[in-house]
């Protein structure tokens, strides 16, 4: 069903850019504030072949998407293994959650100030800014994974004889994984729009700090290319895990 849906986002596309070039070279917008398509695709072509403030295209897009791997990679992965703590001993959750529950309501550039003033304004605070968005969420998803495993499946494990690490790798785990993929995804999310955010107030350098830049100098064209990059690393990411979450949890819906 999916594959008879491209001429539907195919034809919306081509009548955004109808829309798109019609409002600008018929003159009703000022290119100031909505450059027209030729005007983006210039801009685009600059970028990639002289880059910016002396720093190429494809390097600006290299550092922030290292920053997202590395931030959201360790902050998922701590994040997941002690969700899944949590919601395996009770114990555990009653002397982890406090945190994680702090954590999770913060407003993310709220404490982006203190960690530029704990590890200076390089990468380190850009990456632990990072890592605490994705941290919460994904040890959330983790933890609700393990808890919602249906008992009926718990106690046949059990009356087969299987061990308790039995019961939680082939019980357990393969139960929690699309809530863990689920949190992944709305970390993912999280954690690029908090980059592009923390490039634009303490970087000199990535796509978000060429937005912000740009901007200061009015040029409309460099910013359009900036957010359409954006938008589509955006997509990237995202589809990138749901096709792994279809490839490793191809069972989940049936």
């Amino acid at each position: 069903m999916r594959s008879r849906a491209w001429p539907y986002t195919l034809a919306s596309v081509l009548v955004m850019l109808v829309l798109w070039g019609g409002a600008t070279w018929g003159g009703l917008v000022s290119p100031l504030f909505l450059p027209s398509p030729d005007q983006v695709w210039s801009g685009a072509l600059d970028l990639a072949q002289s880059g910016y403030n002396g720093v190429s295209l494809a390097e600006d897009i290299l550092i922030s998407l290292t920053r997202v791997l590395v931030g959201f990679g360790s902050g998922a992965i701590l994040g997941t293994l002690l969700g899944l703590a949590m919601g395996s001993w009770r114990r555990f959750s009653d002397i982890v959650q406090p945190y994680i529950e702090f954590l999770r309501p913060l407003p993310q550039l709220g404490y982006l100030v203190l960690l530029i003033v704990w590890f200076g304004i390089g990468e380190t605070s850009k990456i632990m800014l990072l890592f605490l968005t994705a941290l919460p969420v994904t040890a959330i998803a983790a933890r609700d994974g393990v808890l919602s495993v249906p008992e009926h499946r718990l106690q046949a494990a059990r009356m087969l004889g299987a061990s308790p690490r039995q019961i939680f790798l082939h019980v357990i785990l393969p139960s929690a994984l699309p809530e863990i993929f689920i949190g992944m995804r709305l970390a993912i999310g999280l954690v690029y729009a908090t980059l592009i955010a923390a490039e634009i107030l303490a970087g000199s350098d990535g796509i978000g700090w060429l937005v912000f830049n740009a901007g200061q100098f009015l040029r409309a064209d460099y910013v359009f290319v900036g957010v359409l990059i954006i938008g589509l690393m955006g997509i990237i990411f995202d589809r990138g895990l749901v096709l792994t979450e279809r490839r490793i949890v191809h069972w989940a819906g049936r």
